[in-house]
């Protein structure tokens, strides 16, 4: 960027001390950079939940109406792994929707047995196509850009227009590896949907981190747990934000809300445990996200601690301080800096500590790699032109026409419809509740199937 360096905003970005200076003063939130904050808890409301009377020691109340509009379920893995987002649905009289990449794997029939008829949209996306609304961060400059990351960008923002479009207001976007999610604690979090745009439910039983986060907790340093999408309530219809394709999606996505305290968390969730590690391919392509979602909410959490005693005169003051600090090279250039610490760190516990791990080494090897291809400017670019795409994703839904239809299935047939996604987007309908046929029809007349990709599909399964 042109022009004289702007001024560092007191307190936040002030010279950055090294990781050692910054461990003597852990007491001090102040002076913590950060890749030394445990918690970001000061960005989030942790109101007292609603309690559930659906499910209590003393019985079980009969649930009369839907808990939720619907279940969004992006996923590409097997049929199998959709029965725990099925089973929630089934028991809160949820509508489900499970969106696939392509096609539909087999075996979703026995899976979806429990739900009622019209219970449940099943829907592919075609790999490989284009939708200007669908797709508006993949042209977002960020050098490399994973398979995985833009499959759940277009599939999560697909759910945001659906529910948009539809007019609900209570909307659970749900990953298929999250578990000891039941009716009455998905009851309480969604009542808070009446106070708050977005609600969270944090991943405790298992950490939901980057893999440089999971090299991390190795060594015996903590981060406490944040939210996700992986469990997200959201209201479609105040959401400002939309996803995209680039690591910790989901915090971008929501990073204004969370700025202005709108974001509460409704309890906790389990998380099946994966394997962090299995190539340092994952660590390369999360890198940029990393450190950028990083940057972004350490800002925040600056500007939160600086509060101010006029709220109103500040909320349109700060947000325009912020954002110029965002895209402030300078302030990227101390991030970097920052990063570079980390891994050093990192990687000196393993030896300092006998760790004998080969394959987090690698991963640790890979995130250095990528740290030294990036630049401030990348991090620059890259805000600005996200900005510039969630003026027009905004601008876009606020003339989208609503679909008045009481019946979901129906509802969501005809958002497809009004949305012009009809080459991209196919239904597929299930014959008979215990057939294990599926009529596959698409939206607009488009004709014709297509093969199944294999190499995308591979390289889809080695990131999810």
């Amino acid at each position: 960027m042109n022009g004289p360096p702007r001024p560092a905003l007191d307190g936040v970005t002030a010279k950055m001390k090294t990781s050692a200076e910054l461990s003597e003063t852990e007491s001090d939130k102040d002076l913590l950079g950060p890749f030394q904050i445990q918690s970001y808890d000061d960005l989030l409301k942790f109101p007292e939940l609603p309690v559930s009377t659906i499910d209590t020691p003393s019985g079980k109340r009969a649930i009369t109406e839907p808990i939720v509009d619907a279940i969004v379920v992006p996923t590409i893995r097997t049929a199998e792994h959709l029965r725990p987002a099925a089973q929630l649905a089934a028991s809160a009289r949820c509508h489900l929707i499970a969106v696939y990449t392509d096609g539909p794997p087999t075996g979703l029939s026995s899976v979806l047995d429990g739900l009622r008829p019209g219970q449940v949209t099943l829907l592919t996306v075609r790999s490989g196509s284009k939708d200007r609304l669908l797709d508006l961060g993949a042209a977002l400059p960020q050098g490399r850009v994973s398979l995985a990351a833009l499959d759940i960008s277009r599939k999560r923002n697909l759910g945001l227009l659906i529910g948009r479009i539809c007019g609900w207001t209570r909307l659970l976007f749900l990953d298929d590896d999250i578990r000891k999610i039941s009716v009455a604690k998905l009851s309480s979090a969604a009542a808070l949907l009446d106070d708050y745009p977005v609600v969270g439910l944090q991943v405790r039983k298992y950490p939901d981190a980057s893999v440089v986060g999971h090299a991390r907790r190795l060594t015996g340093r903590r981060q406490e747990p944040f939210v996700s999408g992986g469990a997200l309530l959201v209201n479609p219809q105040l959401l400002n934000g939309y996803f995209p394709p680039t690591y910790h999606e989901d915090w971008l996505c929501i990073i204004n809300h969370l700025r202005a305290g709108e974001v509460a968390v409704g309890g906790w969730v389990g998380q099946k445990i994966y394997l962090p590690f299995t190539t340092s391919e994952r660590a390369m392509l999360e890198e940029f996200g990393d450190i950028l979602a990083a940057g972004l909410l350490w800002l925040a959490h600056g500007f939160s601690m600086k509060g101010d005693v006029d709220e109103d005169k500040a909320s349109s003051r700060t947000e325009a301080h912020y954002w110029r600090e965002a895209t402030n090279p300078s302030f990227w250039e101390r991030i970097l800096e920052e990063r570079a610490v980390l891994l050093e760190e990192i990687v000196a516990r393993f030896t300092a500590q006998n760790l004998v791990n080969p394959s987090a080494l690698h991963s640790l090897a890979a995130a250095k790699q990528r740290l030294g291809e990036l630049k401030p400017a990348d991090f620059v670019s890259f805000t600005e032109k996200w900005l510039t795409s969630l003026a027009e994703w905004r601008g876009k839904l606020s003339i989208l026409s609503p679909v008045d239809l009481v019946d979901k299935v129906q509802a969501i047939d005809k958002a497809l419809s009004e949305l012009g996604l009809g080459q991209i987007v196919r239904t597929h309908e299930m014959s008979s509740q215990s057939g294990a046929t599926w009529r596959t029809r698409w939206m607009g007349g488009f004709a014709g199937l297509w093969s199944v990709d294999s190499r995308v599909r591979f390289g889809l399964s080695r990131w999810l």
